[in-house]
């Protein structure tokens, strides 16, 4: 059986990818983690709106966007979310102790 012809990386497509973070600084493991930190707060923002006003809407004339057990979904997403940003964040500050212990005081990736 013969290989598949996977098509020429360099062509042209309608999409490209999306980043926060310049050009230059993209492979940066410190501006990674930037940019990762704003896409999960971000998405830990959008789960606690919806989980939240679909909490007010019960008991009201309104429908909730969520039924009780996808809003505590959502929320266990957010709590979960939050927890791998700090674990990252938590290596991060290891991974500059350990720097600082061998005498290196710049951080560099």
């Amino acid at each position: 059986m013969s290989e598949p012809t996977i098509p020429n990386s360099d062509q042209e497509a309608f999409h490209t990818a999306f980043s926060w973070l310049p050009l230059d600084h993209q492979t940066e493991q410190h501006a990674e983690f930037y940019g990762r930190t704003v896409d999960i707060c971000r998405g830990i923002q959008t789960c606690l709106e919806v989980a939240h006003f679909s909490t007010l809407d019960r008991g009201t004339d309104a429908m909730p966007a969520l039924n009780t057990i996808d809003t505590e979904r959502l929320v266990r997403l957010a709590l979960t979310s939050s927890q791998m940003l700090a674990e990252i964040a938590a290596r991060n500050i290891d991974e500059l102790k350990d720097k600082s212990a061998r005498g290196s005081r710049k951080y560099e990736p």
